[in-house]
């Protein structure tokens, strides 16, 4: 049956492949923690991926707090690599750990073009730092305990070579929390906000529930198999 090539439209925009590399190109999202935030609360952890999710301490540097219990000189955030520039000269970017690329020097980072590098994702992301606090004692900032702030690129979630008629449907939509998807076999199912950021990641089976319940009311794109996207509203 003929395939027809549908868009999601949602203001973001199309991911570049790299052979086996892919780019995030779109919109830019800024992530902030607040100084004494609690770092092991979702809130105050960019979870990119399923892999890498970005947070601090009230002091030191960043980690991957899906991996690590805290900073460690010269590894950390784990799963990373880091160069300065942009994505649009990747080729001829050097990579090394945060702390080397930085210099140990965080603060002088700031405002400066950054690529980051997923590792196990293989994704590539615009990143730029757009404060750096000290420590519990206060940085030369006066924004101590840990505070730090930056702006990266996004994912884009679209459909892309699908069938009309095998757009997988949800119900209810919008929901309070629970979804039944209408598929028929064993799938990988990944639950985006708007900004490309992966919330949820799971294999549903035929009539199994999607329980949301703990995302925030708002709008939410669902991913099946990687292809077909339903835009999904939880109130």
């Amino acid at each position: 049956m003929k395939k027809n090539i549908l868009n999601l439209l949602l203001g973001l925009t199309t991911c570049v492949g790299l052979q086996a590399q892919t780019l995030w190109t779109g919109p830019n999202m800024t992530f902030t923690k607040a100084a004494n935030a609690d770092w092991t609360q979702a809130a105050n952890q960019d979870r990119i991926t399923s892999n890498v999710w970005i947070t601090r301490a009230n002091s030191q540097g960043i980690f991957n707090i899906k991996t690590e219990t805290t900073y460690t000189d010269n590894s950390s955030p784990s799963d990373t690599r880091w160069a300065f520039g942009t994505t649009a000269n990747i080729s001829s970017l050097t990579f090394n750990d945060w702390e080397t690329t930085v210099g140990s020097s965080p603060k002088s980072a700031v405002n400066q073009n950054m690529v980051l590098h997923l590792i196990t994702d293989d994704i590539y992301i615009d990143f730029k730092f757009l404060s750096w606090g000290g420590g519990n004692g206060g940085g030369s900032g006066g924004s101590g305990g840990g505070a730090f702030s930056y702006e990266r690129s996004t994912a884009t979630i679209g459909l892309n070579e699908v069938k009309a008629e095998e757009v997988v449907k949800a119900y209810p939509n919008p929901t309070t929390g629970l979804v039944q998807l209408d598929i028929n076999t064993t799938e990988n199912v990944k639950v985006y906000d708007l900004s490309g950021r992966e919330l949820i990641s799971k294999t549903l089976q035929p009539n199994q529930i999607l329980d949301i319940s703990g995302l925030r009311n708002g709008i939410y794109i669902i991913s099946v198999a990687g292809k077909n996207s339903i835009k999904l509203v939880k109130e």
